[in-house]
């Protein structure tokens, strides 16, 4: 990373409403006036120049004011050079956080070559370039591309908002069937969920899911609360998939059977690039389940987690029908 200057700062300082050396340099001023005019009062008066300095305690006044003379420049001169490596140190956070950005957004670039590739191959498979498919097959390959079309939304949500921040920068509002998009969600992981012998299964308890959101983004938490759970659950295990609702809120649930999660790791679960020591074999980036949470959070909503160890552990997100409600 680039090395900053004692100019470099200035960026910083133009970003403040306010120049925070004139503020320093004025409040040392409006400090030092009251000792300069009390020293100026006794400077000029005869008398008692004569009763502080050339008294039985004039060396200690004198020594008392050099020391405070010294004290009040060492002062100044400490903060100043405190102030100057806290702007430092913001320009070097901007610095980081724009060469992060421009990873961020060669890898996203990078990764476009790749499945644009795959999505061709798997168009030309549905097409039967390849030779005519069976049913099973064909939808196999509608799931595979579905994943694809995933990954290219993703990535341009990402390419969009890497100047304003990677989920809070604009958000789609638009009224979505939630148990169209669980429904969804589950039928493209039935298939992985088979291979690893699994029984997945998705329960509705309502008649209207609807709400309003955006709909990649809560695609996105469904996604990532459906894959953890068909991560972390063992051969033969279960998958239960919830919705439920009320007047004013949709409950979405997973619960799964499993090793579930202690209390203390419990308090690590939604940090970002944080993962349990016991499942750290399994592949991952500690990043899913803090990506929902800030998802969630941004549509007023909140996820909480409970879980036996050794039985089961679920995680439960209640979303407001209405975004401008917070569920509490």
């Amino acid at each position: 990373m680039k090395k900053i200057t004692n100019n470099d700062y200035k960026i910083v300082i133009s970003e403040l409403s306010f120049d925070p050396f004139r503020m320093l340099n004025s409040v040392f001023v409006l400090m030092g006036v009251i000792p300069l005019l009390v020293l100026f009062y006794l400077i000029t008066k005869d008398s008692l120049i004569q009763k502080f300095f050339l008294g039985s305690n004039g060396l200690v006044v004198a020594i008392a004011i050099v020391i405070s003379l010294f004290g009040y420049l060492y002062a100044y001169i400490f903060i100043k050079n405190l102030l100057i490596k806290l702007l430092k140190y913001a320009q070097e956070r901007k610095l980081a956080d724009k060469e992060k950005i421009e990873v961020m957004l060669a890898v996203t670039h990078d990764l476009k070559n790749p499945l644009t590739t795959i999505k061709t191959a798997m168009d030309n498979l549905k097409d039967g370039v390849g030779g005519q498919l069976s049913s099973s097959h064909f939808g196999i390959v509608k799931i595979c591309l579905a994943s694809v079309e995933r990954l290219f939304k993703f990535i341009e949500e990402i390419l969009d908002s890497s100047r304003q921040g990677f989920l809070k920068m604009f958000m789609n509002r638009e009224l979505v069937d939630f148990n169209s998009l669980i429904k969804n969600e589950v039928d493209n992981f039935m298939l992985l969920a088979k291979k690893a012998k699994l029984d997945l299964r998705y329960q509705v308890f309502t008649n209207n899911a609807n709400l309003w959101g955006d709909k990649n983004k809560l695609s996105r938490v469904a996604m990532n609360l459906i894959s953890n759970a068909i991560k972390f659950t063992p051969s033969e295990g279960t998958i239960n998939v919830l919705l439920s609702s009320d007047q004013d809120t949709v409950t979405f649930s997973v619960i799964n059977t499993g090793p579930g999660i202690t209390s203390d790791e419990m308090e690590k679960l939604f940090k970002k690039f944080v993962r349990l020591d016991k499942h750290s074999e399994i592949e991952g980036s500690g990043l899913g389940l803090s990506i929902v949470k800030d998802i969630v959070d941004l549509h007023n909503g909140h996820i909480t987690a409970t879980s036996e160890p050794g039985k089961s552990t679920e995680f439960k997100v209640v979303l407001p029908c209405d975004l401008r409600v917070k569920v509490r």
